[in-house]
């Protein structure tokens, strides 16, 4: 039987300089976002955070993508994880491959205990410092809760710190499963994306106190589409 093709998904992208976004600097928003981040706390040095949302829809994913470009501009080593796994988008809006990703990673690891950076790929663009290492989905599993949940995924967060200057990860909407909880465990901090189109308020507040009950560190919101006035949208930090 034929493998099933997933049709590549349009959204932002500040690395493609053949559009034009209005009268926004969309780079310089993310940047801004980035430095807002770096400088969010100032007792722990953050290098690695999680990105999650109260639904689908909210351009979580969008966010992950474009801070991980904005911060391959800065530091050298710069990983992009997919942890939505029962959505994974990474891989569409990138035009990657998802044969193998973080669930066939992580079990392998829970098998070897070492690092294998095949399921690892890699991008370039003349804006980076470095190279992007992006880390997609993978494999379907059926229970990707459990699987975020092991002990196999945090020693395997760790072994990640360990190999990059700067990790962003990618979740599930916290409103709809709690797979962004155990991830934002293993992460130093989880920025909140919150639509101004699509979020209600009481959801976003009720999302946001589930993941500080858990002992999540909540570093910020980011707030996207945002009606300008102007027919265009705009992404916000605070």
């Amino acid at each position: 039987m034929a493998q099933k093709k997933h049709k590549t998904r349009k959204t932002l992208n500040i690395l493609d300089k053949t559009k034009k976004h209005n009268q926004f600097d969309y780079t310089e928003i993310f940047r801004h976002i980035r430095t807002n981040i770096e400088f969010s706390t100032v007792d722990k040095e953050i290098k690695s955070i999680s990105i999650t949302s109260t639904q689908p829809g909210e351009a979580k994913t969008t966010t992950s993508m474009n801070l991980a470009y904005i911060f391959a501009t800065k530091y050298q080593r710069v990983l992009l994880v997919d942890c939505d796994l029962r959505k994974t988008m990474l891989h569409r809006y990138m035009k990657m491959s998802n044969k193998q990703g973080l669930t066939d990673a992580l079990i392998e690891f829970g098998k070897t205990h070492r690092f294998n950076p095949e399921y690892i790929q890699k991008m370039s663009d003349p804006s980076f410092i470095g190279t992007l290492s992006v880390l997609t989905g993978g494999v379907h599993v059926p229970n990707p809760s459990e699987l975020l949940g092991s002990d196999v995924f945090k020693e395997y967060m760790n072994v990640l710190k360990q190999n990059y200057d700067f990790i962003i990860v990618d979740c599930a909407p916290v409103g709809t499963i709690s797979d962004a909880i155990p991830v934002g465990n293993a992460v130093d901090g989880t920025i909140f994306v919150v639509s101004a189109q699509d979020t209600k308020r009481k959801d976003a507040a009720n999302c946001i106190s589930l993941l500080q009950r858990n002992n999540v560190n909540v570093l910020g919101s980011v707030l996207t589409k945002s009606d300008t006035g102007s027919g265009s949208y705009s992404y916000y930090y605070y």
